[in-house]
């Protein structure tokens, strides 16, 4: 969605600012939609909690996400809960302005059904991800995807970054349990595909895996 956006809040004179510290949520799963939020910096993970109350991050936001668009457009209840990983900040539109301003100009409708073609899109590409990987596949994956936000790469072309997010949620994002992370992460680091100390990874360039996710920028 950044590629639509950038970091620009897509409908400033509609908005007012916030900030939200790490740990609270904007919203939570079943409360009404009172509007959409822009986010300027620091992280949010989409999260449900399904049948058996188990935890399911959706994705990761990052600054230049506009969400939700989808319940913005046809829902009247948040489906998923939005929790700040860091200390947040964006601008929120709440829905009746931006509902008034739909009816005042068509440019304003245009602009939000792009932003809601754009996250069908990224949800569309999770679902592909979550489902075509293994289970390995999919850690270091994500890994590699939190590498190229928050982290770098070393001169001998490892990845390495300090994870934003605990391993429980780590593992909620890919579909699994902490003691299974915990034990994946074990073999993988036996088998020289990353190393960790607390949440410091390195994803090793010189795996056996060549074509490894972690090998391309």
């Amino acid at each position: 969605m950044r590629e639509v956006l950038g970091r620009r809040c897509p409908f400033p004179t509609l908005s007012s600012r916030f900030s939200l510290s790490k740990g609270k949520n904007l919203y939570h799963q079943g409360d009404r939609v009172g509007g959409a939020y822009s986010l300027a910096s620091g992280m949010v993970a989409l999260e449900r909690v399904d049948e058996d109350g188990d935890l399911v991050i959706l994705k990761l936001l990052h600054p230049g996400a506009f969400f939700p668009c989808a319940n913005m457009l046809g829902g009247t209840l948040h489906e998923s809960s939005a929790r700040a990983l860091t200390d947040i900040t964006g601008c929120f539109v709440p829905a009746d302005r931006l509902n008034s301003a739909l009816h005042e100009d068509p440019s304003i409708g245009l602009a939000l059904l792009k932003l809601s073609s754009a996250e069908i899109r990224e949800n569309e590409d999770a679902i592909f991800r979550l489902c075509s990987a293994d289970l390995p596949d999919r850690v270091l994956s994500t890994l590699a995807s939190l590498a190229a936000e928050t982290g770098g790469r070393d001169a001998n072309g490892d990845l390495s970054l300090t994870l934003p997010i605990s391993w429980r949620d780590l593992a909620a994002m890919v579909g699994t349990g902490p003691e299974v992370i915990s034990r994946l992460l074990r073999r993988l680091a036996d088998a020289g595909r990353l190393s960790f100390h607390g949440r410091h990874v390195t994803l090793h360039a010189d795996s056996d895996r060549q074509d490894g996710p972690f090998l391309h920028s």
